[in-house]
């Protein structure tokens, strides 16, 4: 019986140097992050503008990233995917490095920020509405019903709206978060941050309850990732900065996330499967955003192209 060796006229001893399919495909998942985040560090630093990168993306991931370092410790999981989340802290703190030193200065969201009304200002009008129309309704115990149901649907939409303009870069947050003027109150945010979980977990690191908590959590910070970036994109009507090799690797993530939800382990809560889908109808708003504004962009300088023939003709 011939082995593959003799058969090709090789050396025993030769494919023992050859390397190993599954460590390299450990090692590619590992260093991921360098090469989906990689390129927008370059081109940022290479513009010296991080016009239209969202910096929510690295709070984003940095909190994630920790939450899963820590859930590693509490549940083990695959080692691959637990030195992916420390390769993603790493190119994380390079990435908000870079993005603040080239960001604009705070002072150009000023005239955006004050123009924001409280949200709770609206739900007081709206309370008044409320008790304006209920003073003034002498009808049916199904119109004060609707009335009613039409009142808390109000307040539930403007909570709603508040929430989302929260992942606004343009809306003035609670204690400027993630806003701030220097850069030093960022890594001592995120170094806050890290050191509050890395004592919980030293602390309840045998309590299941407690894993299954910063894992949910982490799951839906994650989750909650391109919202920022939707929001950046739809005011700027641009995507300057933002490169498709992002999407692409938020798009395959989605798609292995789903796959071990499904096909990779037993008694899966429901509710990780609804944030991996959250995530996924976000990535995929995001992909529309980025055809739509790069075809408006070239039909825009196709049409300036053909004005200026035609003003060079008509000189």
């Amino acid at each position: 019986m011939y082995s593959l060796s003799s058969y090709f006229d090789i050396p025993v001893g030769y494919w023992e140097y050859l390397p190993d399919t599954h460590k390299l495909v450990n090692l590619y998942m590992m260093l991921t992050p360098f090469f989906s985040y990689g390129s927008t560090v370059y081109s940022i630093h290479t513009k010296q503008s991080s016009t239209g990168f969202s910096m929510e993306i690295c709070a984003t991931m940095l909190m994630a990233a920790t939450l899963r370092i820590c859930y590693y410790f509490v549940n083990p999981y695959e080692v691959t995917l637990f030195r992916q989340s420390c390769s993603m802290v790493a190119i994380q703190c390079l990435l908000l490095k870079v993005s603040l030193h080239y960001r604009r200065p705070v002072s150009a969201y000023s005239d955006d920020l004050a123009a924001r009304n409280s949200w709770l200002q609206e739900l007081m009008n709206a309370k008044d509405r409320f008790y304006a129309s209920s003073s003034s309704l002498a009808g049916s115990l199904f119109d004060h019903i609707c009335l009613y149901i039409r009142y808390y649907s109000l307040i539930a939409w403007h909570f709603g709206c508040y929430i989302v303009r929260f992942f606004d870069v343009y809306y003035r947050r609670p204690f400027r978060f993630w806003q701030w003027q220097h850069e030093r109150p960022y890594w001592r945010f995120i170094g806050s941050f890290a050191a509050l979980f890395i004592v919980l977990t030293y602390c309840f690191s045998g309590y299941q309850a407690y894993g299954e908590c910063i894992g949910m959590v982490g799951l839906l910070v994650e989750s909650l990732l391109p919202l920022p970036q939707i929001l950046l994109l739809q005011r700027l009507q641009s995507v300057e900065n933002f490169k498709v090799i992002l999407l692409v690797s938020w798009l395959c993530g989605d798609v292995l996330k789903l796959s071990y939800l499904f096909w990779g382990t037993d008694n899966v809560a429901g509710i990780f499967v609804v944030f991996a889908l959250f995530q996924m109808g976000l990535d995929f708003i995001i992909a529309g955003q980025w055809w739509y504004y790069r075809e408006k962009a070239r039909m825009n300088s196709s049409s300036s192209s053909e004005h200026e023939i035609e003003y060079k003709f008509s000189v």
